[in-house]
């Protein structure tokens, strides 16, 4: 069982405990950057999927969407809401692990948002999911990702914070591993079917670690722009790195 396997049911509740889908908040500024950047992309991997929002979000403006997450149960329920979102082309799902992507035949452009990127918590993780990325992408592909900067985990993965939906209660207790850059959340989500719980690590990564490993995945950096999805006009919380795969790979 992977983390958020037993998160499926209540992701989206938890979703709402940031006051909105992330998806809805995020979605703007991927597709002005693929505009600026993008050229003709046509084909586009939504890599952590989760429950479907933004891979739906990208097929109802035209792109062929290919939906990656390494959950089952994330999956079943973003074919689920596909299939009533009533979509002329709605996206393929793929059971992957970011870290030995592989798709056939690959892909004009990828994005990964939200904390798919600081999950990849292991020594050499990162450098593994570049390297498999830029497998999946077309020669010129690009490749679309968030990461966490230390405002938000000093906002948002620090001491406990409770939040009280109509239907759950979240409660988040946060606490660093002893001798890792990890943070650790421990998620509790409480409704009427009772309690889950799971534990969800995450790695804070400095720019010249992720500009080590892009170069060593053959990428070229387009653009770093930090931002705060939450509050436009609050102190960055993310950096969206937009990047684009080496032709002479």
């Amino acid at each position: 069982m992977t983390s958020y396997d037993r998160f499926a049911p209540h992701f989206d509740a938890w979703q709402r405990a940031f006051g909105a889908p992330y998806a809805a908040l995020v979605l703007p500024r991927l597709l002005d950057a693929l505009a600026r950047h993008g050229g003709a992309v046509r084909r586009i991997a939504d890599l952590g999927a989760g429950t479907g929002d933004l891979a739906i979000a990208l097929a109802r403006r035209g792109f062929a969407v290919v939906a990656v997450d390494r959950s089952a149960p994330m999956l079943a329920r973003a074919r689920a809401k596909a299939g009533a979102a009533g979509l002329a082309s709605p996206p393929a799902f793929v059971e992957q692990d970011l870290r030995a992507l592989s798709l056939v035949p690959p892909v004009d452009a990828a994005v990964c948002v939200y904390t798919v990127v600081n999950q990849l918590t292991d020594d050499g993780d990162l450098e593994r999911a570049l390297a498999a990325v830029a497998g999946a992408l077309v020669p010129g592909g690009l490749f679309l990702f968030e990461l966490n900067l230390p405002a938000s985990y000093a906002r948002y993965w620090s001491g406990t914070e409770t939040v009280e939906l109509a239907d759950v209660v979240i409660v988040r207790e946060h606490r660093r591993l002893p001798g890792a850059p990890v943070i650790e959340a421990r998620v509790r989500i409480r409704g009427p079917g009772g309690e889950v719980e799971d534990r969800i690590p995450q790695r804070l990564f400095a720019d010249a670690e992720v500009e080590r490993a892009l170069a060593a995945a053959r990428f070229e950096v387009l653009e770093r722009a930090a931002f705060n999805p939450f509050e436009p006009q609050g102190p960055p919380m993310k950096a969206l790195w937009v990047v684009r795969r080496r032709s002479d790979r």
